[in-house]
C-alpha cells in the first residue's frame, strides 16, 4: 500500500470533508467511513483474506453515511454472461461518452438524473 492512512489523506486533500463516495474492494469498511464525507455513499464490493476487520457500528452511525454492498459474483457467472450476451448480440444503451478530463461533468449529468443509458468516462 502506497499511502498506509490513505483515509487520512483523504480527509487531507478535502480539507477535512471527505469524500462523498468511497468504493471499498480491499473490506477496510473502518478506513472507509474514516474517509466518508458526512451523508455520504460507501459502496462494499468485497474484501481481501478471510475475514474482514470489525466495523464500529457507532462511527458508521456518525458518519450518516449509506454503506452498500455491491455483489459481483464467480469468475463463472462472469464467463456466462459474457457468452450469453456475445450470443445474443446485446448491446447496452449509451446515453454520452465523456473524456476521463471531464469526468467531473460526467458525475454531475449522472445525478440530474437525465440520462437514457449509459454514462461513460473514457480513458484513453
Amino acid at each position: 500500500m502506497t499511502t498506509p492512512d490513505w483515509a487520512g489523506e483523504v480527509r487531507a486533500l478535502t480539507e477535512g470533508r471527505g469524500a462523498d463516495r468511497v468504493v471499498d474492494v480491499a473490506g477496510l469498511l473502518h478506513e472507509s467511513v474514516r474517509a466518508i464525507a458526512l451523508g455520504g455513499t460507501i459502496a462494499c464490493v468485497g474484501f481481501t483474506g478471510r475475514t474482514a476487520p470489525p466495523l464500529d457500528p457507532q462511527a458508521l452511525f456518525a458518519s450518516g453515511a449509506t454503506l452498500r454492498s455491491v455483489a459481483v459474483g464467480s469468475r463463472a457467472q462472469f464467463t456466462a454472461m459474457n457468452a450469453f450476451i456475445e450470443t445474443h448480440g446485446l448491446r447496452p444503451v449509451i446515453d454520452r461518452v465523456f473524456p476521463f478530463e471531464q469526468a467531473v461533468d460526467a458525475y454531475r449529468h449522472y445525478a440530474d438524473a437525465s440520462p437514457f443509458g449509459k454514462v461513460v468516462i473514457h480513458h484513453s
